[in-house]
């Protein structure tokens, strides 16, 4: 039997105070346990959990406490240390539990089902922004980095934004990633990328300094609550296999 416990500091997803928040679990990753514990799974304080060898769970309160369950495991989750209050509304648990609920996280990396073949996984990086689609985009401060999934051959790229435009750039064959001039990511904002003459329209939201090597429980509720879904998917995949956020 195995656990591990990961104190993220959550404080996004926190608003409700220390008894409501110890009845309340989510499972927000799940590999080699069985449909019962899919992704967005409810799970009580006192509940019986059972995981095969070589199960693992990664479940995740209001408070933002982080747990991850590897089998064999038979037991109830544990119980948490002082997790403290926090006055923070919890819009960002709410979006959290919209995320990890929906079919698509359970059918890309919360390995609750293979990707069907029209399926888009998210990126392998969780400031990789896809160009396969439009639609929101998280990123740091002076650092847009665009991803591709196909890589067979050199591409003409061009970004517009308030920022100004930038045109002529070469994406190279073989390279999945682009880093754009750092002046494009500099603030929240709208910005339109060509990429072999097909255009993605992206709405940027810029990480505040505030979560500069914050834990990774502020991120991911920073992630949801902004709509960049794919990112926090990419983020919650990394954190159930033991990795870091970069």
């Amino acid at each position: 039997m195995r656990q591990t416990t990961l104190c993220l500091g959550f404080g996004l997803l926190a608003g409700l105070g220390p008894a409501a928040a110890l009845a309340d679990y989510v499972v927000i990753a799940a590999s080699g346990a069985s449909g019962g514990y899919s992704a967005g799974t409810e799970i009580a304080d006192d509940q019986q959990i059972d995981l095969p060898q070589g199960a693992r769970l990664t479940l995740i309160e209001r408070s933002g406490r982080m747990v991850t369950l590897e089998g064999l495991f038979s037991g109830t989750v544990p119980a948490p240390g002082e997790t403290g209050e926090s006055e923070t509304p919890s819009t960002g648990w709410d979006a959290l539990k919209r995320l990890v609920g929906s079919a698509e996280a359970s059918s890309t990396v919360l390995g609750a089902a293979r990707a069907g073949a029209g399926d888009i996984p998210p990126p392998p990086g969780v400031w990789d922004l896809s160009t396969d689609s439009s639609g929101p985009r998280c990123v740091r401060k002076g650092q847009l980095t665009l991803w591709r999934k196909q890589a067979n051959e050199s591409e003409k790229v061009s970004a517009r934004s308030a920022a100004g435009r930038h045109d002529g750039i070469v994406w190279k064959e073989g390279e999945h990633r682009l880093a754009l001039p750092e002046g494009m990511a500099m603030e929240d904002g709208r910005i339109v990328v060509s990429v072999a003459g097909e255009l993605r329209d992206f709405e940027l939201s810029v990480m505040p300094e505030t979560l500069a090597g914050a834990p990774g429980g502020q991120l991911l509720g920073w992630l949801a609550e902004h709509n960049c879904r794919r990112q926090a998917l990419a983020l919650i995949a990394r954190l159930h296999a033991g990795e870091t956020a970069d």
